[in-house]
């Protein structure tokens, strides 16, 4: 008897049912639980964190005059989010099976989980796609952009994408069940787990290959083709500037560059999206086609199951590391940055308020103040983790009040350099 952790969500490449099948492999395909939990613990906490920050950038009110790039922001908004949604359910889940090796989770999770698992990773490649024929679009025709990606039509886009996902995935519901398998023979010992139980074989095959054609192969080349017209447009577009040809005046320099910059993201999430899933997709199509049937026909390769669980953990790591993309190659950086600076300029704010309840006004000089880099120095604020000394007097100018005193304006940042 061999228990093994399969796919039972393959097409959507999550997996985190324990599938045991009384077959001719040995507990020799099972992979050390110690290094993959602890490589599941890290995954999780940089993909919780990445995907909350996130959304909470993406999330804020900003005065775009781009309406196409308002639309990538709602797009990278629902990516974050089928992310958020593999991290929280698919791995607490994979790594409790992982430790308990059976299923113990019972019959209603076993068939959602799989479901949840297949629909968030479809509905991420599938977002990925959108975002690639946005972006397209918007370069290829800037004019017409703002007028067709709506914020209406965005939210209906997404609404179709969940909904395609739900439909492809549907089938997973119904065959993923709890089953027992018998550890001895003769003996009311009995082994539980999840697994998919198909009315022939060859319709799981059938359908597993179809969701690896459907959700990698077909969204992966076609990204890809997308994105090799988008970028090719761009950096033509940056040769004829360099030579001083008149370019279209819908496209200035500083937007030509932020452009850039998100095409760059979209290529990187792409790239990532292909490396981090093609392993588990073979690995899976391969035992779908070489798994025995009974004890006595020949187990495959247990090398292949032993990295199955490595494969399916980088996989999942992929939604970990979607947020590092838009950090390090898009413009979120900056915005996240400005975020940490008003938080504390609140901070300093309460501790301001605190000091002049038990101080008067008149009896404190007002020599020290607080200015974040990003937004104008405010009066009179006293600050512990960052104080400077804004009081000096000037011999030559006579200043002996600061209130009077004029100071240069803080440098401020465009609005166009860090929305997405």
């Amino acid at each position: 008897i061999c228990v093994r952790v399969c796919a039972c969500a393959r097409g959507g490449g999550s997996c985190a049912a324990g599938t045991g099948r009384a077959a001719g492999c040995a507990a020799r395909g099972s992979s050390p639980a110690a290094p993959l939990t602890a490589m599941y613990l890290v995954s999780f906490v940089v993909g919780f964190v990445g995907n909350i920050m996130s959304i909470r950038v993406l999330t804020r009110k900003r005065r775009s005059r781009v309406s196409s790039l308002s639309a990538t922001r709602s797009l990278l908004i629902n990516l974050a989010v089928c992310d958020l949604m593999v991290v929280c359910v698919c791995m607490p889940i994979t790594v409790g099976n992982l430790i308990y090796k059976a299923w113990v989770y019972g019959d209603f999770l076993c068939r959602a989980v799989p479901f949840i698992q297949a629909v968030s990773v479809s509905a991420s490649v599938l977002s990925l796609t959108v975002i690639s024929v946005n972006r397209y679009y918007s370069v290829h025709n800037p004019l017409n952009a703002r007028s067709f990606f709506t914020q209406r039509r965005i939210l209906s886009t997404i609404l179709v994408v969940w909904l395609l996902s739900s439909g492809i995935c549907m089938p997973l519901i119904f065959m993923n069940k709890r089953d027992e398998i018998g550890v001895v023979e003769g003996l009311p010992l009995v082994f539980p787990i999840c697994r998919e139980i198909w009315p022939q074989e060859r319709l799981k095959q059938a359908y597993n290959f179809l969701l690896f054609c459907a959700l990698y192969c077909l969204p992966v080349l076609f990204n890809m083709v997308i994105c090799f017209l988008t970028v090719r447009r761009l950096w033509s577009h940056s040769s004829r500037l360099k030579e001083g040809t008149v370019l279209n005046r819908s496209l200035p320099a500083s937007r030509l560059k932020i452009r850039r910059k998100v095409a760059q993201m979209v290529v990187a999430l792409v790239l990532l999206f292909a490396v981090s899933w093609l392993p588990v997709y073979l690995m899976d199509i391969w035992i779908d086609f070489n798994i025995p049937k009974s004890l006595q026909d020949v187990s495959p390769s247990p090398w292949i199951l032993q990295l199955r669980p490595f494969a399916q953990w980088l996989g999942l790591t992929n939604s970990s590391l979607n947020p590092i993309c838009y950090c390090f190659v898009g413009n979120l950086y900056r915005s996240a940055k400005e975020m940490r600076s008003k938080y504390h300029q609140r901070m300093i704010s309460l501790f301001n308020f605190s000091l002049s309840e038990g101080t008067s006004h008149s009896s404190v000089p007002e020599l020290l103040s607080y200015r974040s880099s990003t937004e104008p120095a405010e009066k009179g604020n006293f600050s512990t983790a960052a104080v400077r000394f804004l009081g000096e007097y000037d011999s030559k100018n006579k200043c002996g009040n600061l209130n009077s005193c004029q100071h240069p304006p803080p440098s401020t940042v465009s609005s166009e350099n860090t929305s997405l």
